[in-house]
């Protein structure tokens, strides 16, 4: 008799881990940027002195990338002269 009693709490069990473990598969919500794009500065009109960027400086270059931007995407991928960089706010 306590085994019909025993059947339907562990399809119950069962039924919540699985539904537990798709809500844990679901994609990222932003979409990572790979090998951006950049702009001169003096063309970045969309940015105001108070923004906040992370920079990069190697030798002459130096690179701005705004944590607006990065905040949407979560990730940027980028290549510096040492080699492959991520880059995350």
């Amino acid at each position: 008799m306590q085994r019909l009693y025993l059947s339907p709490i562990i399809l119950i069990a069962l039924a919540a881990t699985t539904a537990a473990q798709k809500q844990t598969e679901r994609p990222l919500p932003y979409t990572a940027v790979h090998d951006p794009q950049f702009i001169a500065a003096s063309s970045a009109t969309f940015l105001h002195d108070a923004d906040r960027v992370i920079g990069i400086v190697n030798g002459r270059e130096a690179k701005a990338y705004p944590a607006a931007i990065l905040s949407q995407h979560g990730l940027v991928e980028d290549q510096s002269p040492s080699g492959p960089i991520a880059i995350t706010w």
